[in-house]
């Protein structure tokens, strides 16, 4: 069920938090809706077809239910992905006649995965890069209020 496990200590105030769901860690999952680093719920489920079996997994946040990704795991795909859009469009545009219907149905198929994963790690760097500009204190007090929040719920 619980497929990360936040350890909070210090809740009386004296001792810092052990893992502060506000500070950005890309080697953590991360909930792009709540904007933090959330416990998580790993969901598997498999489909049955004539031909194949199909198994799919989601991260989903414990909070608001929303998919959660692994940053430093996505990243190099949504490289991958884009890098492939390219080679694909050149391809397609360079070599032409035949090779034109094909370059492009698998560029857009990649381009639509890759821009979506792009959009979602351009939330990550925007949230990441404004959790580092505050102060190791601003940050502490904001993890505990937002600990005492999901405790609330």
């Amino acid at each position: 069920m619980g497929g990360s496990s936040l350890e909070w200590v210090g809740m009386t105030g004296e001792e810092p938090l052990e893992r502060n769901p506000l500070v950005p860690d890309s080697k953590r999952y991360w909930c792009y809706r709540c904007k933090a680093h959330n416990e998580f719920d790993h969901l598997t489920w498999r489909t049955y077809r004539a031909n194949s079996d199909d198994t799919y997994e989601k991260m989903s946040c414990v909070r608001c239910q929303a998919s959660m990704f692994n940053p430093a795991r996505t990243k190099p795909v949504m490289v991958g992905l884009l890098g492939f859009t390219l080679v694909a469009l050149f391809v397609g545009l360079v070599l032409g006649g035949d090779f034109v219907p094909p370059s492009l149905l698998f560029a857009a198929f990649s381009g639509l995965i890759g821009f979506m994963m792009l959009y979602y790690m351009n939330l990550w760097w925007s949230w990441s890069r404004r959790q580092r500009s505050k102060s190791a204190e601003q940050l502490e007090q904001e993890g505990r209020q937002y600990i005492v929040l999901i405790e609330k719920e």
